[in-house]
């Protein structure tokens, strides 16, 4: 029998394959790792600017001069610097279409978004908001506009503080009402030559007829202090349409001189008098004039017609304002080197938000009753001379118009003109 043999050795080979094909795996294995590398790059590199995009943008949003905010319908869902900052002010913030007042930026935020949240998709909100009782209020401008997508069911708040905006506004609006006032008062002064003309010849005649009047007729005591100050009357009215002329062709005022301010109220309230006196019986209601005017009070610089005038028109508007009665206080007195002279009266006062319009042309709380011209000339007349008039409200109830005027030394009031 044969030795036993051993087998051959096996071929690492498989039958029908190549050797080739190991390499072929290992380099499509390489090739996917290459792709892997480079898709991890990309990913990366997006990634990176991804990050560069929102760093800038919350750059951007913190350092905005706008404050913007995302709310729902109970809360701040999210918010820049700038609403914190504006969220520190002091409120209430009153809203200008309706007035309603809310207490802080959080509030009007909330208000705002509410009303978005009430209407239909897309409709956005513009409103301004005040501060109120600010000397110097801030006024913002709030937009709401819905947020719609996977952030739907909240609203994007955007403030933005315009007050310098809405300052300029106003001035704006001044300056077209200055404008206006203007316009009225060259219309007014185009109307005045051919007005002033007609009353001028009627004051000739009503003068003519008081003199032959004063000739035909011997008047008594009583009478006779009617005439004069019909007179006196006559010739104030004469002197005014003389001013009104001189408007008219834009002359300079009257020449000042000094005045004896007590003996202006006295002849003013001689020519009112009488028809205070008369109101008062018609009306059924108490109304007495109560003046009070010291010896020797300094003299002042000024013209006597015009003073008396204004005199005139302070006293019958505190008749008008005095529909149930009372009393109308003149009072003339020293101080310091001032002379000063009150009317007061015992009617409804002055509202607070007329105080600081109650001497502008044109302005008037009478309505049609009134031209908004009396005070306005008054103040003219009384600045003219080198003093100030202002209103107030009494404590007691009024209101009370003072007039204060430079006392003049006694040389000076001897000398004539300053």
């Amino acid at each position: 029998m044969s030795p036993h043999r051993a087998p051959p050795p096996a071929s690492s080979t498989a039958p029908g394959t190549s050797a080739q094909e190991p390499q072929g795996l290992l380099h499509k294995y390489r090739e996917l790792l290459k792709k892997h590398a480079a898709l991890v790059r990309k990913l990366g590199e997006h990634a990176r600017r991804q990050g560069i995009t929102f760093k800038l943008s919350r750059w951007a949003l913190e350092t905005s001069d706008s404050a913007l905010a995302v709310l729902n319908a109970s809360s701040v869902v999210l918010a820049n610097n700038r609403w914190h900052a504006l969220g520190r002010l002091r409120g209430p913030w009153r809203r200008e279409e309706d007035g309603e007042e809310r207490m802080a930026l959080r509030d009007v935020g909330q208000a705002e978004a509410a009303a978005v949240l009430g209407r239909p998709e897309g409709v956005a909100s513009v409103a301004r908001y005040r501060q109120a009782r600010e000397p110097h209020p801030r006024v913002l401008e709030v937009r709401a506009e819905r947020v719609t997508g996977h952030m739907q069911g909240q609203v994007l708040v955007l403030v933005r503080d315009i007050t310098e905006q809405a300052r300029a506004e106003a001035e704006l609006v001044n300056a077209r009402a200055t404008l206006l006032e203007r316009e009225k008062v060259r219309a007014l002064g185009e109307l005045a030559a051919g007005i002033a003309h007609d009353l001028h010849s009627t004051l000739d005649a009503m003068r003519l007829r008081l003199q032959l009047l004063q000739r035909e007729v011997p008047p008594t005591p009583r009478s006779q202090q009617h005439l004069d100050a019909l007179m006196r009357v006559v010739a104030d009215a004469e002197a005014r349409v003389e001013r009104l002329q001189d408007f008219s062709r834009r002359k300079p005022g009257s020449v000042l001189e000094p005045v004896q301010l007590a003996d202006v109220v006295r002849d003013a309230v001689d020519i009112v008098r009488g028809g205070i006196e008369h109101q008062s019986r018609q009306g059924g209601h108490s109304l007495r004039l109560d003046v009070a005017l010291p010896e020797g009070l300094p003299h002042v610089t000024g013209s006597a017609m015009e003073l008396r005038y204004v005199v005139i028109n302070l006293i019958i508007n505190a008749r008008d304002a005095m529909l149930q009665g009372g009393v109308i206080r003149v009072r003339a007195f020293k101080a310091g080197k001032l002379v000063r002279l009150t009317v007061e009266d015992e009617g409804t006062g002055i509202p607070q938000e007329h105080l600081e319009n109650i001497f502008k042309p044109f302005f008037t709380t009478k309505g049609d009753k009134g031209t908004g011209l009396g005070l306005s000339m008054a103040h003219g007349v009384v600045t003219q001379a080198g003093g100030t008039l202002t209103a107030a409200n009494r404590p007691e109830g009024g209101a009370v118009f003072t007039l204060t005027f430079p006392a003049l030394k006694a040389a000076s009031a001897r000398g004539g003109t300053r």
